[in-house]
């Protein structure tokens, strides 16, 4: 695998991995800003709205064709959230050209539709969105949001995360509310699209089996060099003076606990995501080996770091007789971390789980996408064998540090109806 970046302007990076393995042709654009979320709404918005229609195809039927027209190539987005720093990702991907019929430049014709979709999107005035998309994409907006509470499990945590993060970026729901929603007009919409493409950096992927020189000067000729304001990666979250509790009911019949304890000291991201792993990031975990399993207390029971924010979080499915022994048991669990009454092998097997994922890296394009993703938004910019080395170098009193290093900062609950 041959990786290359180069700059294509202030703000603009375009970065270059060719893999002759892969049969296909993978360009994505990523747009990051600082995360605004008054904004979230309409940026959730926005994917779609680009996508499923342009103005040189101003319906999904006419997108869809195209699509065929490319060997059934498909566009694809992602929003989320890093640290403070919201990002949209707009994807295209189509078969490698050598499996062209009649010799079409697929990656060419490909990488063009795509700057269809963002630089010339289906308006129906030069100041709004075409009015029956937006309606469309707005509709699927709300259904999205309607649909979270049936998921009790993202449900949950979107809630604990008002309490955890209150007064920060990632207070906010990714999609907005259902009001906020409501409240969006093609006009706004549009002019918040103009603010993306002024403000965002921009980084382009191009993931293939060759070289694609014509493409840096494709995208270079579409963005004018701008100036982009400062990210915000690592915003580590304060703990809270005490830890806080809330509770709230619904008629559900499986409980949801969950538990947030925040690093306080300045701990390296391979010490945290290794003492998550072992806590409860692996099915040899000690929240899932004797929470789950020996005591048998809870559906599922695992740890994960919020990236950026030096946050873990615990979620766990629970009866509601179970609850407070669980949340008991996840401290008990946590403490024995913290006084190192581990077993050697669970570090190992750590060890092994975190540096054998680095490695699978390039077995698809998206793993390509996210390990680069990656080395831009570390400080450090550490690639993969540098990764591999800090996860290896780490030791016991590593992991001991590393959890006392952790607070409890909230204890947030989803409860059954009628019970306290």
């Amino acid at each position: 695998m041959k990786e290359t970046s180069q700059s294509l302007g202030q703000g603009i990076e375009f970065v270059s991995i060719v893999e002759p393995k892969f049969k296909t042709t993978n360009i994505s654009v990523a747009f990051l800003l600082p995360g605004q979320p008054e904004q979230f709404a309409q940026w959730a918005l926005m994917p779609n709205l680009l996508l499923n229609s342009c103005q040189k195809y101003p319906s999904i039927a006419a997108m869809s064709d195209r699509m065929q027209e490319l060997y059934g190539a498909y566009l694809d987005n992602a929003i989320g959230l890093i640290g403070d720093t919201w990002q949209m990702r707009l994807v295209v991907n189509t078969i490698d050209d050598a499996y062209a019929l009649e010799g079409e430049a697929l990656r060419k014709e490909a990488a063009s539709l795509l700057l269809e979709c963002i630089l010339h999107p289906n308006l129906e005035t030069d100041r709004a969105f075409a009015e029956q998309a937006f309606r469309t994409e707005q509709k699927e907006l709300l259904d999205v949001i309607e649909n979270e509470i049936n998921n009790k499990r993202s449900y949950a945590l979107k809630q604990a995360r008002k309490t955890v993060f209150r007064g920060e970026t990632g207070a906010w729901p990714m999609y907005g509310t259902k009001e906020e929603v409501l409240a969006l007009t093609p006009e706004l919409v549009y002019q918040t699209y103009q603010y993306i493409l002024q403000n965002a950096q921009i980084i382009i992927y191009y993931i293939g089996t060759q070289e694609a020189p014509e493409l840096p000067e494709l995208f270079r000729n579409a963005f004018a060099d701008r100036t982009v304001p400062a990210l915000r990666i690592q915003s580590p979250s304060p703990c809270k003076a005490e830890p806080e509790t809330v509770t709230e009911t619904m008629d559900v019949s499986q409980c949801q606990l969950i538990m947030a304890f925040k690093a306080e000291t300045e701990t390296s991201q391979e010490a945290l995501r290794m003492c998550s792993m072992m806590f409860g990031g692996a099915p040899f975990s000690l929240l899932f080996s004797n929470v789950r399993e020996k005591m048998s207390l809870c559906y599922y029971c695992s740890s994960n770091m919020s990236y950026g924010k030096n946050t873990m979080f615990v979620t766990s499915g629970v009866s509601q007789e179970n609850l407070e022994k669980t949340r008991s048991a996840v401290l008990e669990q946590l403490s024995i971390l913290q006084k190192g009454e581990f077993d050697e092998k669970l570090l190992a097997d750590a060890k092994r789980y975190l540096v054998n994922a680095l490695k699978l890296t390039g077995d698809t394009p998206s793993s390509c996408i996210s390990e680069a993703f990656e080395r831009f938004i570390r400080p450090d910019h550490a690639g993969i064998e540098e990764r591999i080395r800090l996860y290896e170098s780490l030791t016991k009193e590593d992991i001991i540090r590393t959890a006392r290093a952790f607070r409890l900062d909230t204890v947030w609950m989803l409860t059954q109806k009628g019970e306290a």
